[in-house]
């Protein structure tokens, strides 16, 4: 996901569906669904090559106002091939940002930003859940889950993390935007700047882009 109101559109195609939530998924397409699903065609060209955008279609389940289940493809079982496209896809919107570091959080982040690393020649860091035995110096923020209604702590080693970093930010969801801000928080501690975010799904109706809106991220 893109801010300044995301990429801009060429062309889209609209689908009914019997679905009541609102979101947006950018697995190299954009999808808006309520009553409607809209995809915008030019970011759904490489999937539709593919034969993918069937396949997220057809497999990604609502399950309640607050979940969307993608556990076929991505958060169980994972569609490698769908995954690298995602990545290419990032990879390609962030390029200009002159990165030299790829951030992530353990666990499903690590598919999408091992793509992006790959793509751009980045090595990928991941914030850990737990302090990492044989790590003495880590920096270490606080997120609240909104599936889990829990507090959470994520680490990154003062080792891989430093001052001058310009950070890509990469994760699977964009909800609340709490974890993405976390990271964000860690970069600040390491005097490491975040040039840019990319997510595979994002809930709109949960505001996660508005919360980082103040951080003026692209």
């Amino acid at each position: 996901a893109r801010g300044r109101g995301g990429a801009t559109c060429q062309g889209t195609l609209t689908l009914t569906l019997t679905l009541t939530l609102t979101l947006t998924l950018t697995l190299t397409l954009t999808l808006t669904l309520t009553l409607t699903l809209t995809l915008t065609l030019a970011q759904v060209i490489d999937l539709e090559r593919m034969g993918k955008p069937e396949k997220v279609l057809r497999e990604a389940t609502v399950l309640d106002a607050d979940i969307l289940k993608v556990s076929s493809f991505l958060n169980h079982m994972v569609d490698v091939e769908l995954m690298e496209a995602c990545g290419e896809e990032l990879a390609e919107r962030l390029q200009e940002e002159q990165a030299t570091k790829v951030l992530t959080v353990e666990a499903t982040g690590l598919l999408p930003a091992m793509f992006v690393g790959k793509a751009l020649g980045l090595p990928v860091i991941f914030a850990r859940k737990s302090r990492q035995i044989g790590v003495s110096d880590s920096y270490q923020a606080s997120y609240k889950s909104q599936v889990k209604s829990s507090t959470s702590d994520v680490y990154v080693s003062t080792e891989y993390l430093t001052a001058g970093d310009r950070v890509i930010i990469i994760d699977d969801f964009l909800a609340g935007g709490t974890t993405a801000d976390a990271l964000i928080r860690i970069c600040r501690m390491a005097n490491a700047r975040v040039v840019g975010c990319g997510f595979l799904i994002e809930k709109w109706s949960d505001a996660g882009r508005a919360f980082l809106s103040g951080y003026g991220l692209t």
